[in-house]
């Protein structure tokens, strides 16, 4: 990641800026809303995506140190998945899950948590009835660069 943001730095006019936007290293809350009701369903927490958003903190951290780039500002954010079943929520987290694994050339550990968690998230939806969704949060960290 280092690398890849050097290249940025060495493309980027001096008058341009960086836009990095990644999720945040932590579990994400998964939530049944149905009207003002909100039911927690878990946290799904997928080991080596927060490893990676972990790897991209710390690549950011080193550029800003080297004086590559300084941060003009910097928010976080929440950003909202919404699904209208279990079965489209745990197809998608399937597709994810699969492709890291693909491009990572690794096994991933979390598919087992991921198929538990629409499982539970299913059993809920049954029970709330009509007009539920389910809602998966991540928590996202955006920062505007400027090249020094």
């Amino acid at each position: 990641m280092v690398h890849a943001l050097e290249e940025i730095h060495r493309l980027v006019k001096p008058a341009g800026i960086l836009i990095d936007i990644h999720p945040v290293a932590e579990p994400s809350p998964v939530k049944i809303h149905q009207g003002e009701k909100i039911e927690p369903v878990g946290d799904l927490s997928v080991r080596q995506w927060c490893s990676d958003y972990q790897h991209a903190d710390e690549a950011l951290t080193e550029i800003k140190q080297r004086g590559l780039f300084m941060v003009e500002r910097e928010a976080m954010f929440n950003s909202l998945t919404y699904y209208d079943s279990a079965a489209e929520m745990r197809t998608d987290w399937k597709e994810a899950i699969d492709k890291f694994a693909r491009d990572a050339q690794s096994i991933d550990e979390s598919a087992p948590q991921a198929d538990a968690m629409a499982a539970r998230a299913e059993e809920l939806m049954q029970a709330a009835g009509n007009g539920a969704e389910l809602v998966v949060g991540e928590r996202v960290h955006i920062s505007r660069l400027k090249p020094i």
